[in-house]
C-alpha cells in the first residue's frame, strides 16, 4: 500500500509535467523545483513553528505555485532554449537546498513531519493516508479532464500544433503558455505537499535533476497527452525501482533500457501502444 500511495503521488507529479508536454509540446526539466520546495515549506512550518496543517498544507502550494509564476519566464523561449532554461532553474533550487543548510537542514533535511490533521480529524496510519491520496488524485484527475477539454486546453494542444497559426487567429499563445506553466506548477506543488506527509521527511534530493527527469519519463512510458498514461508510467518507473534494485545493484541502466525501448517501440506509450493494438484488432474483425 505504501509503494501504490508513492505511485499516486509521482503520477501526480508526472501529470503536471504532462500538462506542459503533452498539451503544449514545452519539455521541462524543473518540475522537481516546485515539488521540494512545496514539500520544504510544509515541513519547515509544520516541524519547526508548529504550525497547523490546515495553514502549512495551502502554504506549501502557495510557495511552490509562487516560484512557478517565478520561472514562467522560460515560456519565452522554445526548443532546446526551453529545456536548458529549466534545467538552470532547477538547479537553482536544488543548490539553495543543499547549501543553505542552517534553514533546510542541509542533506539532513527536514525530519518528524507529522500526519496531517484538521481539528479533530486526523490521519494516523499510511493505510488511512492511502485513501487521502486517492481521493485527491481522483479530484485532480477530474479537474484536469475538465481543464484540458476546455476552450483554454484546446487552445493549448493549437498551439501544439502549429503556434504560427494560433498567434494569426489572434491569440496570445505566450500568455497560454504561462499560464499552463503556473497550473502544472501547482499541481507539481500538490503532489510535493502529499508526498512530504507521506515520507515525513524532506531533503535536498527531492529538488534533484533526477526527480524531473523521472517524471518526464513517467509521463512518456506511460502515454503523454492523456490522463491515466503518468500514473501508469509512474507504476512502472517505482515498480521496476523498488522490484530491480532489490537484486540488481545498477537498477538505473534497466530504467535506461526501458525508456529506450519506448523510443523506439512505442513512441505513444503504454496508453498509445494499447490504442494501436486494440485498433488493429477491430479493424481485423471488421467485415
Amino acid at each position: 500500500m505504501g509503494l501504490v500511495t508513492q505511485m499516486l503521488i509521482f503520477g501526480l507529479l508526472a501529470l503536471s509535467v504532462d500538462l506542459l508536454l503533452g498539451q503544449t509540446g514545452l519539455f521541462s526539466l524543473c518540475h522537481a523545483a516546485f515539488f521540494a520546495v512545496a514539500a520544504y515549506t510544509v515541513a519547515i512550518l509544520q516541524v519547526r513553528y508548529a504550525v497547523p496543517t490546515v495553514l502549512a498544507a495551502p502554504a506549501g502550494l502557495l510557495a511552490g505555485t509562487l516560484l512557478a509564476v517565478v520561472f514562467g519566464i522560460a515560456v519565452r523561449t522554445r526548443g532546446v532554449y526551453f529545456i536548458l532554461i529549466t534545467i538552470a532553474l532547477g538547479y537553482i533550487v536544488w543548490g539553495v537546498a543543499h547549501r543553505w543548510s542552517s534553514f533546510t537542514g542541509g542533506d539532513n533535511g527536514v525530519t518528524n513531519v507529522p500526519f496531517p490533521a484538521l481539528g479533530g480529524l486526523r490521519i494516523d496510519s499510511h493505510t488511512e493516508y492511502y485513501y487521502f491520496v486517492l481521493a485527491v488524485m481522483i479530484a485532480c484527475a477530474f479537474g484536469y479532464s475538465v481543464l484540458i477539454a476546455s476552450p483554454f486546453g484546446l487552445g493549448l494542444r493549437g498551439i501544439k500544433a502549429s503556434e504560427t497559426r494560433m498567434r494569426s487567429l489572434g491569440y496570445r499563445t505566450n500568455l497560454h503558455l504561462y499560464a499552463a506553466f503556473v497550473l502544472s506548477g501547482l499541481l507539481a506543488s500538490l503532489a510535493g505537499v502529499l508526498y512530504v506527509y507521506y515520507n515525513r521527511f524532506v531533503n535536498p534530493v527531492s529538488a534533484s535533476f533526477p526527480i524531473s527527469v523521472e517524471a518526464t519519463l513517467m509521463a512518456i512510458v506511460g502515454g503523454s497527452g492523456s490522463i491515466v498514461g503518468p500514473f501508469i508510467g509512474s507504476g512502472i518507473i517505482l515498480g521496476l525501482r523498488n522490484w530491480v534494485s532489490s537484486f540488481f545493484e545498477l537498477y538505473a541502466t534497466v530504467m535506461g533500457v526501458v525508456f529506450v525501448a519506448t523510443v523506439l517501440w512505442a513512441p505513444d506509450g503504454i496508453v498509445g501502444l494499447v490504442n494501436r493494438l486494440g485498433d488493429a484488432r477491430a479493424r481485423r474483425e471488421a467485415p
